[in-house]
């Protein structure tokens, strides 16, 4: 016999209870999780970059990522952190919340992602924003469901978990829309988290007003252009989505296999990121003798916007994709602790600058940004997110079309390979 059909009242309560939750809980934790990642921001950007070593020559630069790796693994080590993911933990913890995220070792991995990502290594600040998002906002939640007499207060903790994340990501991408659908989208391939759509979105919401009002939120990759629609760009989306997704195997293959070798390796651990760190140093040096400009350093946020404004030629655009490339795998496949999207956005980037010098959008420019929707899109195998991103992080919301088109093709072509361990095909019901 098949169950009733919920009553009116039923439904209202029932939406009662999720507002009030959301209200209550979700929107207070985005307004928590936007200043924690306005500190954050500063304390690498402001503190450690802008006032330490910002001013450090070119070549002394280059050598920074095997202290920062050094630092990073003797962090891990002292401290017994299990595991350098970070995003992933996230996924992880949503999909298992019986483990959930280690609480006990999170100042420290806070700490080794600030030592990866300061000194320079090919890493971002969204995947520590991520997790650190839904570290705090499941704490909380867990708390909260351990007190009788908070009973409506109580929620899931992977949904607040999840609407954490999204608030840590709306934040440092100074994108609240994106935010809302990474952290939906990112545990699986093929599905949504939709449980915490409505919580993600208000949690996004609050966090970036919060992150904007301690730190300035100008967008990632600004134009001097509005964007309208055209045939050319649109009909050349399908083949840059060919492109970023066979560039996403090349990619997320040598990942693996540095990965492989390096869990082989009978090292101790501050070794192991000390020889990647020298790796990634070597790498920076080799560019820095190439172009004039140390350009795989960091996450690579200015290189792209050099990419995107057309500041390179086609070979310097070449030697930037398979150096950036090669400096962020070695960053995570030797352990290194940070966010793998800014990078892969810069390697998108370049892969779509190569597209613009060559078949000429009709603006300058547009190739770089689609370049960035079809490389994430694939390797992170999003339909969505990817796109949305490039039209927030511009200003420009016409993009979201080809970004859309190029990341659809790509995702297609990644065949469900992902940077992601922890993401799941579909949901189980």
């Amino acid at each position: 016999m098949s169950a009733l059909p919920p009553t009116f009242p039923e439904k209202l309560t029932d939406n009662f209870r999720t507002a009030r939750h959301v209200f209550l809980v979700a929107a207070p934790l985005g307004v928590l999780v936007g200043a924690a990642i306005a500190g954050y921001d500063y304390v690498v950007n402001v503190v450690l970059w802008d006032r330490f070593l910002h001013s450090f020559p070119p070549l002394l630069l280059c050598l920074l990522p095997i202290a920062g790796m050094f630092l990073t693994g003797l962090i891990l080590s002292l401290f017994r952190v299990k595991t350098s993911s970070m995003a992933d933990d996230v996924v992880r913890a949503y999909h298992k919340p019986d483990a959930g995220i280690d609480y006990q070792t999170a100042i420290p991995k806070l700490a080794a992602s600030v030592a990866t990502m300061g000194f320079g290594a090919s890493a971002g600040m969204e995947g520590a924003s991520k997790w650190l998002g839904g570290t705090i906002s499941s704490f909380v939640q867990a708390r909260l469901n351990s007190m009788p007499g908070l009973r409506w207060l109580h929620g899931r903790v992977e949904t607040t978990l999840l609407a954490g994340a999204a608030a840590g990501i709306s934040a440092i991408f100074r994108a609240p829309l994106t935010g809302a659908i990474m952290g939906i989208e990112s545990p699986y391939k093929q599905d949504l988290a939709h449980d915490a759509l409505l919580h993600g979105l208000v949690a996004s919401a609050t966090s970036y007003a919060t992150f904007a009002f301690f730190r300035p939120a100008t967008p990632y990759f600004p134009i001097h252009f509005t964007y309208q629609l055209n045939g050319w760009d649109l009909l050349l989306c399908v083949p840059l989505g060919l492109a970023g997704g066979l560039v996403s195997h090349v990619f997320l293959g040598l990942l693996g296999r540095v990965k492989g070798i390096w869990g082989r390796w009978q090292a101790n651990r501050v070794l192991k990121l000390t020889a990647g760190g020298m790796i990634v140093s070597g790498i920076a040096l080799a560019a820095n003798a190439l172009l004039g400009s140390p350009v795989t350093l960091h996450s690579g946020l200015p290189v792209a916007n050099q990419l995107l404004n057309g500041k390179f030629t086609l070979t310097a655009i070449l030697i930037i994709l398979v150096a950036k490339l090669l400096a962020t795998s070695f960053t995570f496949g030797t352990g290194g602790v940070g966010g793998l999207f800014v990078p892969s956005a810069t390697i998108g980037a370049a892969l779509g600058a190569v597209f613009d010098v060559v078949f000429h959008p009709s603006h300058p420019g547009v190739f770089t940004l689609i370049g960035i929707a079809a490389f994430t899109g694939a390797s992170y195998n999003s339909l969505l997110f990817a796109a949305v991103f490039v039209a927030e992080a511009s200003g420009s919301p016409a993009l979201v079309v080809p970004s859309l088109i190029a990341s659809s093709t790509a995702f297609l072509v990644s065949a469900g390979i992902s940077n992601s361990e922890s993401q799941r095909h579909r949901r189980l019901t």
